[in-house]
């Protein structure tokens, strides 16, 4: 069993194959619509879309991105409830924050939107730059970072940026993409989780491929058939069935069954 924290499927796929696509992976894949990738006045219509299509397959679906609630009305009227987690924007500024590739801060209306989510749903950090990150982490009731890794990259997570989740009881996601991760093969993506584990503690790291949001990945850790080759390599490493199965599952299963039940406290 596996929890990907993060698939840009619903952004790629048409949505009469999702239902295959969600059936064949054989694990509980978060399907994060990435909004970034449509027109601004279009974007609230096919966001709520793509919601009730995914809606029936019982999975987790997540937000990333929410700049495409620029314009106040549609901001107001968002039903945060139906989301695991939603992130602030992409890779530059918005109204709400400032991503990797830019210098912008933390918004008020950054500061007003996590209030919101934090009465429905996890923040997600992904994509954030140094400048907003500190700002949204303190924020948020619950801080995660669904796809990133800790390579020499504007993307990535440096030791202060983790432990600050941690600290906040927090998850983060190894992406699988090479240039976050740093891995060649799926052998160098399982000392990515050894040299984490070592650092950090086992109860923190999970699975956020970024599968269907980036073609750079290793030629064999490219989809879930690949699971098991991963799970090996850790075994290799000394990790036992139960220690692989925190990082693959239970670490983001535990985090969201928090949020999904605090919702109706």
């Amino acid at each position: 069993m596996f929890f990907d924290l993060h698939n840009d499927f619903p952004t790629v796929l048409e949505s009469d194959r999702f239902g295959e696509y969600i059936k064949k992976s054989g694990g509980v894949v978060t399907a994060a619509i990435w909004t970034s990738a449509f027109g601004e006045y279009e974007a609230v219509d096919t966001v709520n879309k793509l919601t009730e299509r995914l809606s029936v397959y019982g999975i987790p679906i997540a937000i990333e991105d929410l700049g495409f609630l620029e314009r106040k009305y549609a901001e107001e009227n968002f039903d945060f409830s139906r989301y695991f987690y939603c992130s602030l924007t992409w890779n530059y500024d918005n109204i709400y924050a400032g991503g990797a590739m830019s210098l912008g801060k933390l918004t008020a209306r950054g500061t007003a939107i996590i209030n919101r989510l934090n009465c429905f749903c996890a923040l997600d950090t992904a994509h954030l730059n140094k400048y907003s990150f500190f700002k949204a982490v303190d924020a948020a009731k619950h801080p995660m970072c669904s796809h990133t890794g800790f390579n020499n990259c504007e993307r990535c997570l440096d030791d202060e940026q983790i432990k600050a989740i941690i600290n906040r009881h927090g998850i983060i996601g190894l992406s699988a993409v090479k240039k976050f991760s740093g891995a060649s093969n799926v052998k160098d993506l399982a000392e990515v989780v050894d040299s984490f584990t070592q650092s950090y503690g086992p109860d923190a790291l999970c699975l956020g491929t970024d599968f269907y949001g980036s073609d750079d990945l290793p030629d064999d850790f490219n989809g879930y058939g690949c699971i098991d080759a991963l799970k090996n390599e850790m075994n290799k490493l000394g990790y036992t069935d139960e220690d692989t199965d925190k990082f693959l599952y239970k670490n983001a299963q535990l985090f969201y069954e928090e949020i999904t039940n605090e919702r109706y406290l």
